[in-house]
């Protein structure tokens, strides 16, 4: 008798094991589906939170399918911007962009100081009325002024080429440009941008001295 009960207690230990791994197993393959659902939902929006942060809106010119890509990085109290900006840049728009052979973007590098940070906004500001170029030749003149970066002065500029003050008014108060020099200084440090001016022409960095030969030597001119 206590043999044949050996016997049951032998099966129903199997039983019991078997059970407790059947039960593991599929604990193991539910976590795994699991698992698996979270990275199908969170991975795009991951990627897509580190795109936004790492890239910016810039202003932009050109053909996007141009052969010739130009990033211009740039902060409005640089001089050598600002000589860029009169001396060159009119040249590259004319004979370069307008010609279908490059596609030019600019993107600002404000510094930390309220009055860099104000200019910036303005900037996008600006950009929203398709006024981006016509405005920032004023933002590279009124740099050496005292109040040159004060919200009264960035309006009055608005005023002065033709935009709409009451729109432009409206958008330095909301917070909608806020966060875009921080996501253009996100995307210059990720393309290695030590300082201003710097250009990325076809992923290669170049000083203002080099912009004109290399689009010239990528073009075979």
């Amino acid at each position: 008798m206590s043999k044949n009960l050996s016997k049951r207690e032998v099966l129903r230990n199997k039983r019991l094991e078997q059970k407790r791994r059947k039960t593991k197993n599929i604990i193991i393959i539910t976590l795994a589906v699991l698992a698996l659902i979270a990275i199908t939902i969170l991975l795009p929006n991951f990627i897509s939170g580190r795109t936004g942060s790492e890239d910016s809106r810039g202003f932009t010119l050109g053909d996007p399918n141009a052969p010739v890509s130009v990033v211009n990085f740039s902060n409005y109290a640089c001089g050598f911007c600002a000589d860029f900006s009169a001396i060159v840049e009119p040249d590259l728009i004319s004979n370069y962009v307008e010609t279908g052979d490059v596609y030019y973007r600019y993107v600002n590098l404000a510094h930390s100081d309220p009055a860099s940070l104000n200019a910036a906004k303005a900037s996008y500001c600006a950009a929203d009325q398709n006024g981006f170029f016509d405005y920032k030749s004023f933002l590279y003149s009124a740099a050496g002024t005292q109040e040159g970066f004060s919200t009264t002065n960035l309006v009055n500029i608005a005023v002065e080429i033709g935009l709409d003050s009451t729109e432009f008014g409206a958008c330095m108060e909301d917070n909608t440009f806020d966060n875009a020099p921080n996501k253009d200084l996100r995307y210059a440090q990720s393309n290695g941008i030590t300082g201003t001016p710097t250009f990325l022409i076809n992923g290669q960095l170049v000083s203002s001295r080099e912009v004109i030969p290399l689009i010239d030597s990528l073009l075979n001119r």
